[in-house]
Order: structure tokens, then C-alpha cells, then sequence
């Protein structure tokens, strides 16, 4: 891992059940991983946190997410995010296979909630603009 970043490489088409990515990436204050349900298969409980709340994104195929015991279905490209103290499951009502990406993290307390970029910690530099090349 290089000083201050660290990268992956996780095509869809190789996720297994579960991909926890936040200790090989040495995240510190979000989690995340990978999941891949075949037809039929989800979850065998419901969750809820005390203070983490969660971004489920269907990436791949079609499934389902239980909130509070009401089915919502996740076509390819859905997100939905989820209060901590919300009942919640994660499967697949389909005939193909769904891959998923999860996302969790709790804000330090006390820690600045900005506008639209929510914890308003960043801080630009707007005299470094990058180039872009095109294709």
C-alpha cells in the first residue's frame, strides 16, 4: 500500500459471496465490500446498527432489499441508502445472479456536517485544475 492511498482491482465478473475491501485497502473510517447472490439467495437475517447507517448499489443484475419488512426491488445502477435504525436484508428475487456494493461508515462525533458534500471537510485547491485528455 502506497503512503496516503491505496488501490484495488475487483472486476464484477469475479466477486465471490462476499468481498470485505476495507482492511486490505486500510480504510479507517469506511466500510465497504462486494456481494454476489445467486438466483434465490440472500442474506439469512435481518440487521439493523446503532449508529452506522449504510449505501446498498445494485451493480450487476437485479435484487431485492428488505426495509422494515417491505421488499424493494434493486435494478442495475440502484442506490439506497439506509438509516442505522432500519431493519434490513440483502438477497435476490431473480433468475441471474446480483452483485452488490455496500458502503457503511459512522461520522466522528462533533465532526463539521457540511452542505451538499455532507461532513464539509474539504478543503479545495482551486489554483491546481487538472488536465484531462481526451479519449
Amino acid at each position: 500500500m502506497a503512503a496516503g492511498y491505496s488501490k484495488a482491482f475487483m472486476p464484477l465478473g469475479k466477486v465471490k459471496e462476499k468481498e470485505f475491501m476495507s482492511r486490505p485497502m486500510g480504510c479507517k473510517g469506511v466500510g465497504f465490500s462486494f456481494v454476489r447472490y445467486k438466483a434465490g439467495e440472500g442474506a439469512g437475517y435481518v440487521h439493523r446498527h446503532k449508529a452506522q447507517e449504510e449505501v446498498f448499489v445494485a451493480l450487476k443484475g437485479e435484487g431485492t432489499i428488505i426495509l422494515d419488512g417491505k421488499r424493494i426491488k434493486m435494478t442495475e445502477g440502484t442506490v439506497i441508502r439506509v438509516a442505522p435504525r432500519v431493519w434490513r436484508a440483502l438477497g435476490n428475487d431473480s433468475k441471474k445472479d446480483v452483485v452488490f456494493m455496500l458502503l457503511g461508515a459512522v461520522p466522528p462525533k462533533g465532526f463539521p456536517l457540511g452542505g451538499r458534500t455532507l461532513l464539509g471537510d474539504g478543503i479545495p485547491n482551486r489554483n491546481k485544475v487538472p488536465r484531462w485528455k481526451k479519449a
